[in-house]
This record gives structure tokens, sequence and C-alpha cells, in this order.
């Protein structure tokens, strides 16, 4: 069995998560996992972006960790956000390289370059943001139900969902399972691969990356497109509901900072 390698996290948080994937590695895979075929082509279809990253505009209601309705719910934004309102709650990640480039959690400028390039069709017009939180379930239940019905009246085809730790990671399995409910197509990118495999989403990317940089170093524009590129060739090339692509990118940066 594959196993995700967390020698880049601080000793204690790598103590952590290696616990927590050995008690993934025992646990049996969720069945029955619904799968929403994708029939368009990806140069004709809208995409629209989730992320689990807590992102929010400070000029609107940002996420807290407060047990309240509006944690688990979502934010939807428009892509061309002004870069100075956007703020972020990192759950249970390092915000360093956030800090750099917001890409390396938040791709919407590398998913501009794609769509110039021609692999998508278009993106939609918001993105749409999660803190992670999911321990009180019928409230995030609820929120990804409402997204489905706010994505297939901004008519779109298929969702690509990016987490950035763990914790947010479980949240997009929950949210890319729910949605293929809902007859909407998605492609997820997870650093944790134990917890994909018992999870099941749909079609799933797997990428060995720190926390907080799932796209890779800040700045490093080449890296971040072709692990998206990857990503969301899953749409038209996943086959099998619940297979799990790990990509081929080494993270050779050593050990990030605690947090």
């Amino acid at each position: 069995m594959k196993k995700t390698e967390f020698s880049y996290l601080p000793d204690k948080k790598r103590l952590l998560y290696e616990q927590l994937a050995r008690s993934y590695r025992i646990r049996e895979r969720q069945r029955n996992i619904t799968w929403t075929p994708f029939e368009a082509k990806l140069i004709d279809s809208k995409i629209a972006l989730i992320s689990v990253c807590g992102a929010y505009l400070k000029s609107g209601k940002p996420f807290t960790k407060e047990p309240q309705d509006s944690n688990y719910s979502y934010r939807a934004i428009d892509i061309n956000f002004d870069r100075d309102d956007l703020e972020f709650f990192a759950l249970d990640w390092e915000t360093s390289e956030l800090e750099k480039d917001i890409n390396v959690i938040l791709p919407i400028d590398r998913l501009v370059l794609l769509q110039k390039e021609g692999l998508i069709g278009k993106i939609n017009e918001n993105l749409f943001s999660f803190s992670g939180a999911s321990d009180k379930r019928e409230l995030l239940d609820k929120a990804i139900k409402k997204l489905a019905n706010q994505l297939k009246t901004e008519e779109c085809v298929g969702a690509l969902i990016i987490p950035c730790s763990a914790r947010t990671a479980e949240t997009a399995c929950l949210i890319a399972n729910q949605l293929e409910v809902a007859k909407i197509s998605t492609a997820m990118l997870t650093p944790f691969y134990e917890q994909a495999l018992v999870m099941s989403p749909p079609r799933c990317a797997f990428i060995n990356f720190p926390f907080g940089r799932i796209l890779g170093k800040a700045n490093h524009v080449t890296l971040h497109t072709a692990i998206l590129r990857d990503t969301l060739r899953l749409f038209e090339k996943a086959k099998v509901p619940g297979e799990i692509l790990s990509l081929n990118f080494i993270w050779s940066y050593g050990q990030i900072p605690d947090w």
C-alpha cells in the first residue's frame, strides 16, 4: 500500500499525522461510490474552483473557530477579487508560503493560464471556499447541498476541489462525494493518500507535498500549472470511481516551519 510521507513536517506534527495515517490503513474503503460521468470536453466546459483553505473577503463574513453555521458554509468569491481584501483561516496548516503566493493553495491565477492555454473552456465567475470544519456534519451537508444548487444555476459541469491539509482534505472528500450525488462531476487533489483511499472521492490525484503548499513553492508557475493540468485531466481520463492517481512530483525543500 502506498504511504504518505510526512518527513517535511515538524517532529511532533509528523508523529501525529503518521499515527492518523495508520488509523486509516486499518479502515475499510467506502463502498458504492457515486459517479457522475463527465460527458463533455474540458475545452468546452465551465469548471468551478472549490478551495478548502478558509479563504474569505475582509469585507464579508470571516471564518472563525466558533461552532456556528457560518463556519460550515462556504464563501462565494468573485474570481476578480481584490487581493488586498482576501484573508485566510488556517485550520491545520502553515501559512508562510501562502503569504508569498496565494496560488500554492488557491490557484486561481494558474487556472486562468490553463484557460488561456485551451485546457478548459471557462472558469466559473465565482470560486467557492470552505474552512474545512466538518465535525457538525449536518451543517456541512446543508452547505454542500446549497452549493450544488448554485453550481447548477451557474451552469458548471464540473468542480475542481483543492484542500491544503489533512483536515481540509477530509472535508474535500465529503464535498466531492456529495456533489457527485447531485450529478456534478468533480476532480480533487489531495496531500493525504490513506485518507482518500478510505473516503473514496470519485476522481482524485495524490501529491505528497506539505500542508499549506499543495501546489508547491511560491511563484513556481510551471510546477503549479503542471499539477493542475494532471488533476483536471481526470475529468476526461478517470474511468474507475475511487481510483487515485499518484502524481510524480517530489518535494525537495526540506521541513516546513511549525505552526
